[in-house]
């Protein structure tokens, strides 16, 4: 009887065992594809949740760069190498920069736009970097004159490669005024006049060919500027500068006469009295003359070459 005993709770011990070893096997297994669903279905509701590319093309071609900007930080805190999305958050970070009142404001979009397009420069092909380089370009050049070496490397390279933009030739122009390089700006501004002419341009053109002391090729652009213009402010620059030129060459009747002509459309435009006083001094009334840089420093009392002549 003992011995009985003893093989039926021998048996039992071993189906119990069996049973077990079994159940937490199955359990196991379920438990573990309950976890490879779960973690599967929280990646895929995670990737659903980012925007989907064709919706920040649709942004960028609305022109809405704050959209865009959000929707592209948004990828780029899972995504941060991705290329085509820094070039896409580094080009909407510059037009933003562009639409700001406060000026900080406008240095970090500007910052934030060097940055992600920096990166981006490194994660695309070739073919895809010129139009990188265009608007970083113009973003360094926007960063004033430390940076302008570094916007013309990128605008040169955008327009040896094919960049196709009505401004490039401008703001190589202006960079090359930021360089002091006024020959470059000559080629860059001549360049953007013949693709799109504005009186703007055939007035910067005038001003660096006096800085190169071209003074009839200055005179020439200034005069096309005051005869097509219809800005009337550009149209008193132009008379100014035409005025500062003629007086220059000894013609002081005909400078004369340009100042004049801005103060009968403007008495209180204290270039055009600064240059009367230039031109008293020049005939040797200093009289007349201190009292126009006077006035110019009345009317501006920060007015750096009346407040030279007067010594102050």
């Amino acid at each position: 009887m003992r011995q009985q005993s003893s093989k039926k709770k021998y048996l039992l011990t071993s189906r119990h065992s069996f049973f077990t070893s079994s159940l937490v096997r199955l359990v196991s297994i379920i438990l573990f594809f309950v976890l490879v669903f779960f973690v599967a279905f929280k990646v895929r509701s995670h990737i659903e949740m980012l925007p989907p590319v064709s919706a920040l093309y649709l942004d960028w071609d609305e022109k809405n760069y704050t959209a865009l900007h959000e929707k592209t930080d948004l990828i780029l805190k899972k995504r941060p190498l991705d290329g085509e999305i820094l070039a896409l958050h580094g080009f909407s970070s510059y037009y933003l920069s562009l639409e700001q009142t406060d000026s900080a404001e406008s240095r970090n979009f500007l910052v934030e736009s060097i940055i992600s397009l920096r990166k981006a420069w490194l994660r695309v092909s070739s073919r895809e970097r010129t139009n990188i380089a265009y608007v970083l370009g113009k973003a360094y050049y926007q960063r004033g004159t430390f940076y302008a070496d570094s916007a013309l490397k990128y605008l040169d390279y955008a327009r040896v490669n094919g960049a196709d933009y009505a401004d490039i030739d401008e703001f190589r122009g202006m960079t090359g005024e930021l360089l002091g390089d006024h020959q470059l700006s000559i080629s860059a501004f001549t360049a953007a006049l013949a693709n799109e002419p504005s009186d703007l341009l055939l007035f910067t053109l005038a001003r660096n060919y006096r800085a190169v002391e071209d003074n009839e090729k200055a005179k020439q652009y200034l005069s096309e500027t005051i005869r097509t213009t219809e800005d009337e402010l550009l149209e008193l620059m132009s008379h100014f500068e035409l005025g500062m030129i003629l007086e220059l060459e000894g013609k002081q009747l005909d400078a004369e006469k340009e100042f004049m002509a801005i103060l009968q459309k403007d008495p209180n435009y204290a270039d055009a009295h600064y240059g009367l006083g230039v031109v008293y001094e020049s005939r040797e009334d200093l009289i007349k003359a201190r009292a126009a840089w006077r006035r110019a420093l009345r009317l501006d009392p920060m007015h750096e070459h009346a407040r030279k002549k007067l010594t102050l």
